[in-house]
């Protein structure tokens, strides 16, 4: 590499990146973008203007000199409190280990900002809008809005913790990613082909999908499921990720597809003895009869089914996985008893449906109520 040219003897004490022009005008060039900015013929006045902006160009490169360290007021950096983020995550959200799972995978790409050793009120929004955008074109939408998620939550604990002033996160304002979705929405006439298919394969592959559509629950609290959950007449689930408790009445009716929770409950029970409704029937390697069904062993079945229907899905879109049942129930329930109804089995928790229930903070089960 080639030594840097010395300066002349009179600019030996000039900030770096400022330069004269044959005029008289002093302007400064930033080394990053090569753009010259004005200073005027002032050179006490230029001096200290590219002295400022040297600094700044430091401090956005993640360099922090000793002279704003001593000036800095006392906080920490994105790189400490990520840290002390996924800390307390883990210790007061209700979670499950796909969210936890989401969250660490949010903070690893998080750490890759070029702003990650900056002060958290040194932080902006400009600076967090490129980061995203720039997410966007090389690690995809998907990916930039977990980004996106993830920092603004960083910034939100921050805010309670008095790490950066209230009102001041950068993540705020900037543009949500435009995400379009690949996933092909499952039909009821779909379901039912996948449903017809399951047939072939270990009777849990079906009763997966019933349990799924009748509750209206997610993979990982269907793989919950025991007998011992239902009790006076109400199938108990706790949600893993919100953490809501739903009293489901196993007199619940699915008119679409003629079951009641009743009924799928009582077609989990077979001749194995087992506490899960989702179990095995017989033996393989380490797994014996009894033992319960896994989630990975849910989405595998389900796939293993809806390949073998042979369904054709729309161009662009991949094929409708086992979490899209609980959107299709959800749309079934609403046509049969009404959003509000739907919303409630799902287990989501917004201002419309303050009337039907409150915020126990999960002391209470909240009861279906089919109207």
């Amino acid at each position: 590499m080639a030594a840097a040219r010395r300066r002349e003897a009179a600019r030996r004490n000039w900030p770096l990146h400022l330069y004269k022009n044959g005029a008289g005008y002093f302007y400064w060039r930033n080394p990053d973008t090569k753009e010259n900015h004005g200073l005027g013929r002032d050179q006490s006045k230029a001096f200290a203007e590219a002295r400022a902006a040297n600094m700044a160009i430091e401090q956005m490169r993640g360099h922090t000199s000793l002279a704003q360290k001593i000036m800095e007021p006392e906080g920490k950096s994105l790189a400490e409190w990520a840290t002390d983020y996924e800390r307390i995550y883990e210790e007061t959200r209700t979670k499950s280990p796909s969210s936890l799972k989401t969250m660490k995978a949010g903070v690893r790409a998080v750490r890759s900002a070029p702003f990650i050793d900056l002060h958290l009120k040194k932080i902006t929004t400009a600076q967090v809008s490129k980061f995203i955008e720039e997410a966007t074109s090389t690690r995809g939408a998907s990916m930039a809005a977990l980004m996106r998620k993830t920092l603004g939550d960083m910034f939100r604990e921050a805010e309670t913790k008095g790490l950066i002033d209230t009102g001041k996160n950068p993540v705020t304002v900037t543009r949500k990613p435009n995400i379009e979705v690949g996933r092909a929405r499952l039909t009821l006439e779909r379901f039912q082909a996948i449903y017809a298919a399951a047939s072939e394969f270990d009777p849990w592959v079906a009763r997966s999908m019933e349990l799924a559509i009748v509750t209206a629950q997610r993979r990982d609290d269907v793989a919950k499921m025991k007998f011992a959950n239902v009790q006076d007449g109400f199938l108990l689930v706790t949600q893993s990720k919100t953490g809501a408790k739903l009293r489901i009445p196993v007199s619940l009716r699915l008119d679409a597809l003629g079951l009641t929770v009743d009924d799928v409950v009582k077609r989990c029970r077979d001749a194995v003895v087992s506490k899960s409704m989702l179990h095995h029937i017989r033996p393989n390697g380490k797994v014996r009869p009894g033992d319960a069904i896994g989630i990975d062993s849910i989405t595998r079945g389900f796939m293993l089914a809806r390949d073998k229907a042979e369904i054709t899905w729309e161009e662009g879109k991949t094929p409708a996985t086992f979490h899209e049942i609980r959107s299709l129930a959800a749309r079934l329930y609403t046509e049969q008893y009404g959003a509000a109804f739907a919303q409630v089995i799902l287990g989501h928790k917004t201002a419309s449906m303050t009337e039907m229930y409150r915020d126990s903070r999960g002391a209470e089960w909240i009861e279906i109520k089919a109207s």
